[in-house]
């Protein structure tokens, strides 16, 4: 049990300090190098808990995503209404995604060094498994037109907020703020039923 802990609390480290510096330097200025010597581990740690440079990657993206899942979720749960809570967390993943340990690393590095099929499976699993499952009940409690298909809005929905934040302006203002808001409640007012 103790090695298994020992295990833990490495990697959760090792992940902690990637993750700054994948955010301040980007990936491929990034050394495992730094990362191992500031754990106070052997770069063989590092390859062992990891594989490689792409693994630790990898765990960290993970990480990022779980992040932005949860401030989407933080987002919709502000309104008891399902039509709003979609609202919400579109506006979520936009800043989620936008955050500032987050978005080098889910937005410009990930599609490049995990590949687009690893980046788009890892944004299925997440974001858009959440995304999905929402419009499945929004669909179920009968808020979408009958020929709107929630797996294909799921996907729609996601591409156009994955360039919404990608475009995300770097100083954020009342103004931006509301253009956003704006533009996703118009986004989707399209699939709602009348």
């Amino acid at each position: 049990m103790r090695k298994e802990e020992a295990t833990r609390k490495t990697t959760a480290l090792l992940t902690q300090i990637a993750r700054r510096h994948f955010t301040q330097y980007g990936y491929h200025s990034v050394s495992l190098e730094k990362i191992a010597e500031e754990g106070q581990v052997t770069r063989g740690a590092v390859y062992h808990h990891f594989k490689n440079k792409q693994g630790l990657f990898l765990a960290v993206l993970d990480h990022v995503q779980q992040d932005v899942a949860a401030q989407i979720e933080k987002n919709a749960r502000t309104s008891d209404d399902p039509w709003q809570q979609l609202i919400l967390g579109c506006i979520g993943f936009i800043k989620g995604a936008n955050a500032l340990e987050c978005r080098r690393i889910l937005l410009v590095d990930a599609p490049a060094v995990v590949g687009w099929d690893a980046w788009r499976k890892a944004d299925q699993e997440n974001s858009m498994n959440s995304l999905q499952q929402h419009l499945m009940d929004l669909k179920a409690q009968n808020y979408l037109t009958d020929e709107v298909n929630p797996v294909w809005i799921t996907h729609a929905l996601s591409g156009a907020l994955n360039e919404m934040a990608l475009n995300y302006p770097a100083a954020v203002n009342d103004e931006s703020d509301q253009m956003i808001v704006q533009t996703v409640t118009r986004l989707v007012a399209g699939f709602k039923k009348m």
